[in-house]
């Protein structure tokens, strides 16, 4: 597995490259992880594919230092990879939040694009997801401004879990990611970025039957993130897109996805 860095603007981007295959497949994890998460997959793409994961702006060892990021900065970074390769055309992989990435990216890659992969994704419906995307930007603004120092946010929070009204599940992702200054930039940095990858479901659902696209979902029966009557509503006569149930949860990178996905594989499209 090799490591190595592209330099966007002033940034510098985290590259993991593993895989012998003659296709090229750019993945991108989810919130809060980085691109080895992908390794474990190696066994099952490393003949079909020359697989290039790297660290989202605010994760792993990618240096950024910009408050946020747009889709025309991975579109580059994208680009990049793809000179770097020599491969005019690629594949996408996306899990979760890079799921809801890739697939705000298909008008601009769907010329060149053989197949996409989707991981437990968010971008069609997922839990919680609705009103950070709806909230209104100078909301946004004016919170990154006030909690800088969250400490009296984070007591009201748990004076509401304790009357029942704040779920534990937003309490202990507040609590986690922002009291530390790394987290916080992160955390920040990806809601200012939703409206960037905004894509109705109505545009993904056509993009999908329009253009014939091989599309392999991967769906953990256990989600409680993602609606996955929602998922299955949009795949509804859409004959190129594959669903595969996993007895998993949200996070289900791991061997099991690994040999499900060999077995998937052993045709592609």
């Amino acid at each position: 597995m090799e490591s190595y860095y592209l330099d966007h603007g002033p940034a510098r981007i985290h590259c993991l490259r593993f895989g012998q295959g003659e296709r090229l497949l750019v993945a991108l994890h989810g919130f809060g992880d980085r691109a080895r998460l992908f390794a474990i997959l190696e066994k099952a793409l490393i003949e079909r594919y020359t697989v290039v994961a790297f660290d989202l702006p605010f994760h792993g060892q990618t240096e950024w230092h910009q408050r946020s990021f747009a889709k025309e900065d991975l579109i580059a970074i994208i680009r990049q990879i793809q000179a770097r390769e020599g491969k005019e055309r690629l594949s996408l992989m996306g899990y979760s939040f890079g799921a809801r990435l890739v697939q705000a990216m298909l008008p601009d890659f769907l010329p060149q694009l053989d197949k996409l992969y989707l991981l437990a994704p968010d971008g069609i419906q997922t839990k919680g997801m609705a009103a950070a995307v709806r909230t209104p930007m100078w909301i946004r603004n004016f919170l990154y401004r006030i909690l800088q120092h969250p400490q009296w946010f984070l007591k009201i929070l748990q004076a509401g879990q304790r009357l029942r009204i704040v779920p534990p599940l937003i309490l202990h992702f507040l609590s986690f990611n922002l009291t530390r200054t790394e987290r916080f930039q992160r955390t920040f940095g990806c809601w200012f970025a939703l409206n960037s990858f905004y894509l109705r479901r109505q545009q993904i659902k056509a993009i999908w039957r329009e253009s014939g696209l091989p599309v392999d979902i991967y769906f953990g029966t256990k989600d409680e993130m993602i609606r996955y009557k929602t998922v299955k509503k949009m795949v509804e006569g859409v004959k190129n897109v594959r669903i595969f149930l996993m007895d998993a949860g949200h996070r289900l990178i791991g061997e099991d996805l690994r040999d499900r996905m060999h077995r998937s594989g052993q045709h592609p499209a």
